[in-house]
């Protein structure tokens, strides 16, 4: 997992009390290091051209992380770099954490960096923001809202099954909100799609009641209910 420079909302303790990231390696792009020790995370390596790691912090992990400087004249950003490092070591499946939040610019950059870089998915408090291949299926996600986000200028044959707002070969405009704030109402939802490029943001959880309640005994107008034996 990645630490940017931009906002982290996740509560104090969420690493520590994290049993999911226990086996992820940490690392940090320049200023992700100042998030990170926030947090208790001693990244193994920092890389970035050092002008938003404050001075102390650096000095404090320079013994115990690797560092690798890039010039700060470039043409990637820092968090780029990164996670082109990490792919070309083998890493797979890279969460980013403070990837959006502060400036609109480099939250915006960070959001494209997913169509560039499918093993991403940026982590926030409450959503989780990847690119979503046609004919994934979401599974175990019954009640979280959701949303789809056209990456190009439009997005062909969308059909969205298992949803609250189902969809049959639509197109989507890049702009258009019709696929927003949509929700899960299927142990098994899936979304499939002839062209184009698409966002997922779904909620890490419910936020919607979508499954059918047991039919419970009811008061009948005029009748009172029968007291509970042992009462």
């Amino acid at each position: 997992m990645v630490f940017l420079n931009g906002e982290c909302d996740l509560p104090p303790d969420f690493f520590r009390k994290s049993t999911f990231y226990a086996d992820f390696d940490f690392f940090a792009a320049d200023g992700g290091a100042n998030i990170a020790l926030k947090y208790g995370i001693i990244p193994a390596l920092v890389l970035g051209d050092m002008d938003s790691i404050t001075a102390g912090n650096r000095r404090k992990l320079e013994k115990l992380s690797k560092f690798i400087v890039v010039p700060a004249e470039k043409e990637k950003s820092d968090g780029q770099l990164l996670i082109e490092y990490l792919i070309g070591q083998g890493y797979s499946e890279i969460h980013l954490f403070a990837a959006i939040g502060g400036r609109i610019d480099q939250t915006l950059f960070n959001l494209q960096l997913l169509a560039e870089f499918p093993q991403c998915r940026v982590i926030s408090k409450n959503e989780e923001t990847s690119l979503i291949e046609s004919g994934t299926s979401i599974s175990d996600r019954c009640g979280c809202r959701v949303s789809f986000i056209p990456l190009t200028p439009a997005v062909k044959g969308l059909t969205l099954d298992g949803f609250k707002y189902d969809l049959k070969k639509a197109e989507i405009k890049f702009g258009s909100t019709l696929t927003l704030s949509n929700v899960i109402i299927s142990e098994n939802a899936r979304v499939t799609y002839n062209e184009g490029g698409l966002l997922l943001v779904i909620s890490r959880r419910p936020e919607a009641k979508t499954v059918r309640q047991p039919a419970r005994l009811q008061l009948i107008k005029g009748k009172k209910p029968a007291k509970p034996y042992g009462r």
